[in-house]
């Protein structure tokens, strides 16, 4: 979750605000930024949110100029402890199982304080975690897949989302598992998933909205 294997948290959302104030300084306005992430990288972007929201004392604060664009999160890695029902029901039919996204989670909470695990397990965040949220980002998108382990954590975060942002929708590809999206390609699959092309509509939408 960081360019720099040995670091620990919060070094990833320092760096994720360097990447973004690059951006905006080398010219780009918030509202023309669409942040993408999957996975893992959904769990800073989620952390790179919650830092606006509620700053950490350690890490740089970030100003913007407007809105960002969107925000996509497709399959947010939301639960580190891998302990919740969709975990059980899923495990033999992800692509990523319980005990893999366990062992992971145990390596990225291990030297964090408890004071900063709420940046890391958005399923365990209060319902208005996410209050003023629509102050800084125009709209969300996050996926799902129907029999990935992380389903339910990713429904509830979404929920919660949803609770402060009109603008949030959730889309939970039938038979999905864990980026699922992904495999349409890395497969040479001939014919998309139909999660893919109502990523890119939301996309386009976003795009031709903002020029609006």
């Amino acid at each position: 979750m960081t360019i720099i294997p040995t670091a620990q948290f919060p070094t990833q959302i320092v760096q994720a605000i360097e990447a973004l104030q690059h951006v905006m300084t080398s010219g780009c306005s918030p509202k023309d930024i669409y942040i993408v992430a999957d996975s893992a990288g959904g769990n800073l972007a989620l952390a790179l949110l919650s830092h606006i929201l509620h700053p950490v004392e350690t890490v740089p604060p970030i100003s913007l100029t407007s809105r960002i664009g969107g925000v996509f999160l497709m399959s947010p890695w939301v639960s580190l402890t891998a302990n919740t029902g969709s975990h059980f029901t899923n495990d033999s039919l992800d692509i990523v199982g319980v005990k893999t996204l366990a062992y992971c989670g145990r390596k990225v909470l291990e030297y964090v304080p408890d004071s900063l695990r709420v940046y890391l397990e958005m399923s365990k965040v209060p319902d208005a975690w996410f209050q003023g949220i629509d102050k800084f980002v125009s709209r969300i998108l996050v996926t799902a897949g129907e029999v990935e382990c992380l389903r339910d954590d990713i429904i509830q975060v979404s929920y919660k989302l949803s609770q402060n942002h009109s603008n949030v929708k959730l889309i939970v590809q039938e038979n999905g598992v864990h980026n699922d999206p992904f495999y349409d390609f890395f497969a040479g699959e001939k014919n998309l998933g139909d999660l893919t092309p109502k990523i890119l509509d939301w996309l386009r939408q976003a795009i031709n909205d903002a020029k609006d």
